[in-house]
């Protein structure tokens, strides 16, 4: 579900090879990273080499933009970039899924209030002008209830979804359709899970990955975390995939909401969230149709909200 590539080819890592050596870097102890999913990640020491499959594709645009233009402090430098690759520093540590098995729950909270900062830290950049990707849009919330039902539409045309959840889930999108009224938008990455955060050796914490960045409300980061709290595997690389358990997440959206009140700031933002989550989980079970954990969470999502 997560779009992992099985491997690379030795083409794309000789390709990794002349990246670096293009940019004056050295490519002494090159080596593939498993934590790719859909692009092609090489390591050394200093850099990493991430090679896209969709070089025009919107997310290489979203975060070519992002590390050529803003480059905060809570991001990796840029050290080069072309027309289907960006060479990044590398972040000396740990991921987050890794350190989170590890820490205290004092030390969890005080993780999770960094969040709380980035994010907030991201929301206040400005959207680009004349960038078609991030232009604010006038419907945005008709554009994702479109989605919403478009989807539910085609999994109860073809079975895809349990009958009765099917009805309730429809029922829950035609009753709070308008909570998705315009709001002022702002700049979200809705990608933030744990596997998008590095603990560096000195304890900072660090973001990567905006591929999916998006002008939206702020609250539409939110329902990432929600899913984290029920399935955090999901997100986990395979070396940690096993390892990730929801009893330590079980407090995760109650830090949030401690660190973050201003994602709940919406009127009823339960609700809100809960139909950020149905798009997330009905697109995948269209691409996805066999898979049993998005049927589970939506199961849990209107019963959060419904009662």
């Amino acid at each position: 579900m997560k779009g992992k590539r099985d491997g690379m080819r030795a083409e794309e890592s000789m390709g990794a090879e002349e990246i670096l050596r293009k940019h004056g870097l050295s490519a002494d102890g090159l080596q593939q990273s498993k934590s790719g999913f859909t692009n092609a990640l090489f390591l050394t020491e200093d850099a990493v080499v991430k090679i896209f499959t969709e070089p025009g594709g919107a997310g290489f645009q979203k975060e070519s933009w992002f590390y050529g233009n803003i480059a905060p402090s809570y991001a990796p430098k840029l050290l080069g970039a072309g027309e289907d690759y960006l060479v990044l520093e590398r972040i000396k540590g740990e991921g987050l899924f890794r350190a989170w098995r590890h820490m205290t729950d004092a030390k969890r909270e005080d993780t999770v209030r960094c969040i709380a900062e980035i994010n907030r830290e991201l929301n206040r950049t400005a959207l680009p002008e004349g960038m078609p990707l991030f232009d604010p849009c006038r419907n945005w919330g008709k554009k994702l209830l479109g989605r919403m039902e478009t989807a539910l539409g085609k999994l109860r045309l073809n079975q895809g979804i349990p009958e009765e959840l099917g009805r309730r889930a429809a029922e829950f999108i035609r009753a709070n359709a308008g909570l998705l009224q315009e709001e002022a938008l702002f700049l979200v990455n809705p990608d933030l899970h744990f596997d998008n955060l590095i603990v560096a050796e000195d304890g900072k914490l660090f973001m990567i990955d905006f591929e999916m960045l998006e002008a939206a409300p702020v609250d539409y980061a939110v329902h990432v975390w929600k899913r984290m709290e029920i399935h955090p595997f999901n997100y986990a690389n395979e070396e940690d995939e096993p390892l990730t358990l929801p009893e330590d997440y079980r407090f995760l959206m109650t830090l949030v909401r401690k660190y973050a009140p201003e994602l709940f700031a919406y009127p009823k933002s339960d609700v809100r969230i809960a139909m950020y989550s149905l798009v997330y989980e009905l697109e995948l079970l269209c691409d996805f149709p066999k898979a049993v954990n998005p049927v589970e969470r939506i199961g849990k999502y209107l019963e959060g909200v419904c009662g």
